[in-house]
């Protein structure tokens, strides 16, 4: 079985850190650093440590990056895709542009779809990922729509697959911000209009939260077919971000060829029973 520091190694000697000149993420950077070597520092160091935990926390559950089909959701220009590229038996990136897209198929070699506007458009799509990966994107929907994308995203994930992705928390912002949102703390969910993409996506439909590990954890209930694995809180496996992993609940199972009953109509289960008995 691979281990991390094969994959670690894998990712060094075989990324590729070409940085389009149009990447929202970098120029945003570069404002809180004195040197453009500081900002390209920060820029791939960050994105390696989520790629890193990424499949620390598979080889964890005994996932192997190697046999997985993974889809980076809202995957910008790259920051954190290229790293995974190297690992991953394929990765599908997805976002809204067109030239984000080319950068991806151009510069890292990989496929990927325009992100709809509305949510309920992806249920269409016609691929299912062992992995959904979706960083920043949750931390900017307004509450009426944060929902709408959690269920539709889930729904490409593979039966038995992971759903991981980022959120916001008041304890971030405590330190970021301090005294920013103490009349608020006990709202599940917080929105204010302000991005980082100079007027590109309206901030009415993009722009920044703050929630609560009670809001996400009732979100995911919500879905009906999803367990909570697990809440990284800042720190633990992004520098700023809590990070959630969310399991798809398998509607059928076998079993040396013995499907679970309990995912047939009672009316064919009788139907199968009766067949046996003759």
């Amino acid at each position: 079985m691979i281990n991390l520091n094969q994959i670690i190694s894998a990712m060094h000697s075989r990324v590729n850190k070409a940085i389009s000149p149009h990447c929202e993420m970098y120029r945003y950077a570069r404002t809180g650093f004195a040197s453009e070597e500081d900002t390209q520092d920060y820029y791939f160091s960050s994105g390696f440590e989520l790629a890193k935990n990424l499949c620390g926390f598979l080889l964890e559950v005994g996932v192997e990056p190697e046999h997985v089909d993974l889809l980076d959701f809202a995957a910008g220009y790259g920051r954190i895709t290229r790293w995974l590229v190297p690992t991953f038996k394929s990765v599908t990136v997805a976002d809204v542009e067109q030239n984000m897209l080319a950068f991806h198929e151009q510069v890292l070699g990989i496929q990927g779809f325009l992100s709809p506007a509305k949510a309920k458009s992806l249920y269409s799509h016609p691929d299912r990922y062992d992995v959904v990966f979706v960083f920043s994107l949750f931390t900017h929907l307004p509450k009426h729509t944060w929902s709408q994308w959690l269920a539709a995203i889930f729904s490409l994930v593979r039966e038995s697959g992971y759903l991981i992705f980022s959120t916001h928390s008041y304890e971030m912002f405590a330190e970021l911000a301090p005294g920013k949102f103490e009349s608020q703390h006990k709202k599940n969910f917080v929105f204010w209009e302000g991005n980082e993409t100079n007027g590109r996506l309206q901030t009415s439909i993009y722009g920044s939260n703050v929630l609560t590990d009670e809001f996400v954890k009732r979100e995911l209930t919500r879905l009906g077919n999803a367990s909570h694995v697990r809440r990284y809180k800042k720190g633990e496996f992004d520098r700023f971000h809590d990070i959630y992993v969310a399991r798809k609940i398998a509607k059928s199972r076998t079993n040396n060829s013995l499907v679970n009953v309990l995912t047939y109509p009672a009316s064919l289960w009788r139907r199968l029973k009766g067949q046996r008995q003759h």
